[in-house]
């Protein structure tokens, strides 16, 4: 904006605070302190249309979508994470039930008591399933809770962290990466106490082994679900959910089939290339930021819940996913993240960066 003004400005954003100075204005500096992100990918894209028209109204903040279509979305999110991963049925019907108690969560930390959410959701999630696995329903615990608090995990902004990292942007990086690892803390806490909770209330609940129930058509429909819950969540525009449809599939089936006979990190590697490649193309045809279309496709790709499922898997040797090294592996596929969009932004020009900024 300030260079479509015509003004020389240097600016400098992390998770907490924008830092703008103007070198021309007697080197003049601002701070602004920011309350904590949240994503609203509608707003984002107002934004750069406005930045682009130079002259125009105001921005306005856009409209949410009504608070029933929210609430399904978030009942939607857990079943159709592990319909993609695979669980047996029971647990996937269950994860709706928590997916709809995170809802309710939601309601009750807004405003000052917006930092609870995480944590409360937790351990909402570890007391219901410690609940429903006394009365004999075999439930793995510990996958079915990651599943409902899935949409907090920070898996994005983990990528993002280490992206700045690459760039030598310490500062970013290193804010936005200890704000991430915060997070999964609460996350990892509140399950923790939530289901001690309720082995100490109900009894201890026995180990389970988790069991793919999915049948072969379930994923087809788990996964355009869940990116149009995603979308919902994050207040995309419904064009732009139907535009990130592309890298909702690369997230979910690339790895499988762009690893060329390389592995999982390979073909993570290379999905996250083309992720970026289809955001930051499709970002300077309609003069956006790519990270309304590269959102999506990341936080499917592998979502940061990998990293509490290898603390599950070492520390209570319990396992949600089919192949039990890719939890022990999330690291290296954070770090092909990373690489991958790298690679990606390196093939544009540093003004087609800037978009996918």
């Amino acid at each position: 904006y300030a260079r479509k003004q015509g003004i020389n400005v240097i600016v400098q954003a992390t998770p907490t605070s924008i830092s703008c100075q103007f070198p021309a204005e007697d080197n003049q500096f601002i701070i602004r302190r920011l309350e904590p992100a949240q994503i609203n990918l509608s707003l984002l894209a107002r934004t750069i249309i406005r930045i682009n028209a130079v002259e125009g109204p105001g921005i306005e903040e856009p409209g949410r979508y009504p608070g029933w279509l929210i609430m399904l979305a978030n009942i939607a999110i857990p079943p159709a994470f592990l319909t993609l991963i695979g669980s047996a049925l029971t647990t996937i019907a269950l994860s709706a039930v928590l997916g709809f108690l995170v809802w309710l969560c939601q309601l009750f930390c807004r405003g000052d008591r917006v930092i609870l959410v995480e944590f409360l959701s937790a351990l909402v999630a570890g007391l219901t399933v410690s609940l429903v696995s006394s009365m004999g329903v075999e439930v793995p615990v510990w996958g079915t809770c990651i599943a409902a608090i899935v949409l907090f995990v920070p898996g994005l902004s983990i990528a993002n962290s280490l992206e700045c990292l690459a760039f030598n942007d310490v500062i970013s990086g290193s804010s936005l990466f200890a704000q991430s690892i915060f997070v999964l803390m609460k996350l990892f806490i509140g399950i923790y106490i939530g289901v001690s909770i309720g082995a100490a209330l109900w009894g201890a609940t026995p180990h389970v082994e988790n069991v793919n129930g999915v049948l072969w058509w379930m994923p087809y429909l788990a996964l355009p679900a869940l990116s149009f819950s995603i979308g919902v969540i994050f207040n995309a525009r419904m064009v732009d959910i139907l535009r990130a449809l592309p890298v909702t599939v690369l997230g979910m089936w690339g790895p499988l089939y762009l690893g060329f006979g390389g592995g999982w990190i390979v073909g993570t590697w290379v999905t996250a290339m083309c992720i970026t490649l289809y955001g930051t193309w499709l970002a300077k045809t309609l003069n956006l930021t790519g990270a309304i279309y590269i959102v999506q496709g990341i936080l499917i790709l592998v979502p940061g819940s990998r990293v509490l499922m290898s603390a599950t898997q070492s520390l209570f040797n319990e396992t949600l996913m089919a192949d039990a090294s890719i939890g022990l592996s999330a690291l290296l596929m954070f770090s092909a993240i990373v690489a991958g969009q790298v690679t990606a932004l390196a093939l544009y020009a540093q003004k087609n960066r800037n978009l996918a900024s």
